[in-house]
């Protein structure tokens, strides 16, 4: 997941987001790379931004 984030800067990204289910574990894994929850589209998934 880092070496994927740098890549993404690497190549300009200034941003990068994704959606994810609450439910899912992965969510801790994202936080911890830096990743921020920036919106509950409803009540099942998260809009994430970094």
């Amino acid at each position: 997941m880092k070496g994927m984030i740098q890549l993404l800067k690497n190549k300009g990204y200034k941003q990068t987001s994704l959606s994810v289910q609450k439910v899912n574990y992965v969510v801790r894994v994202y936080r911890k790379v830096g990743f921020e929850v920036i919106d509950e589209s409803d009540k099942k998934d998260y809009a994430n931004c970094l």
